[in-house]
């Protein structure tokens, strides 16, 4: 360990003086004050003492093994690109014109390559020749890849259905689509609960919508506060209630932690988790990771208005088998929602394809 001494008037620049030499690993080892200076024990100025420590990172050899290794490692990669170009090329250069046009057009969609090339060979096994032919076996693949959207069900049975998410996807405003359809449209008896008490505002806007609809809303402070209402206080009253909750980052384990704690199986029916179509394929995939905890059991897609491209209707559904519910593509309540029809997801993801 290298350690220093170092004097300032204050514990402050002391302080200021080690993070400038050490950085900001150091550790203080020991602090004194002392005086010094003055005449006959008047005028004196307290200093202050501080030792200071840090560890001395040893410097790696670079060796000729490291080297050699680091050059066969950086050779593979190489090796690993070319490879991966040239069967690209030759995927691409025996593909009939048609085949080749559909494969542009999913890439420019954003479809994952992997799936791309999935999705060309099985219609080259088609040899199929007629335009027509050819587009409508591709829709029939496509669909068998998303697979059936299944909305919420009532059953003839009241049902009690949760809505998680990362923060900003657009929960509170689906929440309010859903409730006003199944009461506006299904005649059916509704109740809102929010336990999003976190954001400013939230209640508000969610206490606006029940008005507007006139329906009840409820707020849970905690799970007990949760689990008094669905087992006691709202029990048998309602054909369905919905539970907003509060957003949160993917990565924040302690709030979606909090939430698994919640939402206790036994007393939720459904669990949808809420994913924005206008957030990166990669990211998507890292927030059903982290959310899987909560053993969500549909995907509502919102934001579909905010995208131009649609190929996470493909790529969702490869790294995820849960199935669709809905899909959002406004604010307008209670219009701009849609039940995950698969008609309407090829129409979004083949509408511009030109063969």
């Amino acid at each position: 360990m290298k350690v220093k001494k170092y004097v300032a008037e204050t514990m402050q620049d002391a302080i200021f003086k080690v993070k400038a030499d050490l950085g900001p690993d150091a550790i203080i080892l020991n602090t004194s004050k002392y005086k010094t200076g003055g005449f006959l024990g008047f005028f004196s100025k307290t200093m202050v003492e501080v030792l200071a420590g840090v560890e001395e990172k040893k410097a790696e050899p670079v060796t000729g093994n490291s080297l050699a290794l680091q050059e066969i490692a950086d050779l593979k990669n190489l090796v690993y690109e070319m490879h991966q170009n040239w069967e690209n090329d030759r995927f691409l250069k025996g593909l009939p014109e048609e085949l080749l046009g559909i494969y542009k057009y999913l890439n420019e969609q954003g479809v994952f390559d992997h799936l791309n090339k999935e999705i060309i060979r099985l219609l080259e096994k088609k040899e199929l020749e007629k335009r027509e032919a050819l587009l409508s076996q591709l829709s029939l693949i496509l669909k068998e890849y998303i697979g059936e959207g299944q909305a919420i069900n009532l059953n003839g049975r009241d049902k009690v259905v949760a809505f998680v998410g990362a923060t900003g996807v657009g929960k509170t405003t689906t929440v309010a689509k859903l409730a006003a359809h199944f009461v506006l449209d299904e005649g059916k008896k509704v109740c809102l609960i929010t336990t999003d008490t976190y954001r400013i505002a939230a209640v508000q806007q969610l206490q606006t919508y029940s008005d507007i609809i006139n329906i009840p809303i409820h707020v849970a402070y905690s799970d007990i506060e949760l689990e008094r209402l669905l087992s006691v206080d709202l029990k048998g009253k309602y054909d369905l209630i919905l539970i907003d909750t509060a957003g949160s980052s993917w990565n924040d384990q302690f709030q979606i932690g909090r939430l698994k704690k919640i939402f206790k199986k036994e007393l939720v029916d459904e669990v949808h988790l809420i994913l924005s179509l206008n957030t990166k394929s990669q990211i998507q995939k890292e927030i059903i990771d982290k959310f899987s905890i909560l053993s969500p059991d549909k995907l509502l897609l919102t934001k579909l208005d905010e995208t131009s491209k649609y190929g996470d209707f493909l790529n969702i559904r490869n790294f995820c088998k849960l199935p669709y519910s809905y899909i959002t593509m406004g604010q307008n309540v209670p219009d701009d929602i849609r039940v995950a029809d698969l008609d309407l997801i090829i129409d979004y993801l083949l509408g511009d394809l030109d063969v």
